[in-house]
């Protein structure tokens, strides 16, 4: 593994422990470190430990500068999100409308500086009788829809620059499948088993505590599955089983996850969680905790870019090998295969293309020119004696595969 990225993961543990940072070694370099952190959504986190480092020891004075108003920035627009959430909340309740704050400050609170955990919206859950309601709500409070990242069961609004919120009418979005409906028969928004918290100075109703960590499970297998995950959606379960361990019915929960089939999933997060961050062992039950599993897989993932980090140089197409994957897998319910990564990564639909090719983005009828101008690309890359490494078509399909053959190793590429 990378040296930097050795050294971000060590960072990181003391971050999420309030312990004395690591110092790190000559072949570390700053800018690598700044870039995967970025890369991981946890830059912010590591401010105040970068700053404990002796002076000798930090990144340039440039940079601290930077990091420093970039932390505190986002310090600020949090209590702004915070403040806007508070107010919703109110309202709400003064119009019978029973919201579940999920994911966001629920996480963010387990960490010693709560408004540090940078994200870029917000996530709560109202009835699906109540969806018109609460969006009757928002607009009278000055928020607007956000047509293009809205979904069916998910509209988005938005206030000013400050806040993005998500209105889920449905925990898992548009998906479907044999494990979204078993995960819809758990009926993890049950009334009874919702809990009220202190959440980053709000009280609000959340998930209970099994219900969330479930929902957590799907929701990191989800992005792993389907555009990559970053080190923060890691830290945030580490720390919540770190701080719920003795509230979650553990063999309920590993019922849940055999039911789901998430269980090899489910001990190689755990595994890497326990073995690089700290985290409690109480979580098995099975002592299936595996040092060498967590170190291989933590490799793999890094090495095929499913958990980002950005130290690898790539241009616009290169993007292909991950475009071809989510065609693929995403949400479709067909047989993942070689020969389908193939074809969707030398004939990707228009909304697959890169900004490129913009024109058969806002033209479908177009795709057929792209795929044209992409192979002509190819070849004057090719013949041009320019970096074919970066963008040769069968180095995106063997990273597709690769990333298809880590998936069926932790039991994820499975559609039964």
């Amino acid at each position: 593994m990378n040296a930097d990225v050795k050294y971000l993961l060590c960072l990181l543990k003391s971050v999420l422990y309030n312990e004395t940072p690591p110092v790190p070694t000559e072949e570390n370099d700053w800018d690598n470190i700044f870039v995967a952190a970025g890369a991981g959504e946890i830059l912010t986190l590591l401010y105040k430990k970068i700053e404990e480092l002796p002076l000798d020891k930090q990144p340039d004075a440039e940079k601290m500068i930077w990091l420093k108003n970039f932390s505190m920035q986002t310090g600020m627009k949090k209590l702004q999100c915070y403040d806007l959430l508070a107010q919703l909340l109110q309202e709400a309740e003064k119009r019978d409308i029973k919201v579940i704050v999920f994911k966001g400050p629920i996480l963010a609170t387990l960490y010693p500086e709560p408004l540090l955990r940078n994200s870029c919206d917000l996530d709560i859950y109202v009835e699906p009788k109540d969806v018109a309601a609460m969006e009757k709500l928002l607009v009278s409070l000055g928020y607007e829809k956000n047509i293009k990242h809205s979904k069916e069961c998910v509209p988005v609004y938005v206030y000013s620059n400050i806040l993005m919120l998500e209105v889920h009418c449905r925990l898992y979005e548009d998906y479907t499948g044999k494990r979204i409906d078993l995960l819809e028969a758990m009926d993890l928004t049950r009334e009874d088993t919702r809990m009220q918290v202190n959440a980053c100075g709000l009280d609000v109703v959340t998930l209970g505590y099994e219900q969330q960590l479930v929902f957590l499970i799907f929701h990191l297998a989800k992005h792993i599955s389907y555009n990559g995950c970053t080190l923060k959606t890691i830290a945030d379960i580490v720390l919540y089983i770190n701080t719920y361990i003795k509230d979650i019915d553990k063999v309920a929960f590993w019922n849940k996850m055999k039911q789901l089939k998430y269980e090899t999933f489910c001990r190689t997060l755990f595994s890497i969680g326990c073995y690089y961050f700290g985290m409690t062992k109480e979580i098995f039950v099975d002592n299936s905790y595996s040092e060498n599993i967590a170190v291989s897989m933590m490799q793999q993932l890094y090495y095929t870019g499913i958990l980002k980090s950005n130290l690898e140089k790539k241009k616009d197409d290169r993007r292909a090998a991950s475009i071809a994957f989510q065609s693929v897998y995403g949400k479709e319910d067909k047989k993942v295969s070689k020969g389908r990564i193939w074809l969707k990564t030398l004939f990707p639909s228009s909304k697959d293309l890169s900004f490129r090719y913009m024109y058969a983005r806002k033209h479908p009828a177009l795709v057929w020119v792209a795929w044209i101008h992409r192979a002509c690309n190819q070849l004057t890359i090719r013949f041009g004696n320019q970096d074919v490494e970066q963008l040769n078509m069968a180095v995106d399909v063997k990273l597709a595969n690769q990333k298809l053959s880590l998936l069926k190793d932790l039991d994820l590429a499975r559609k039964d």
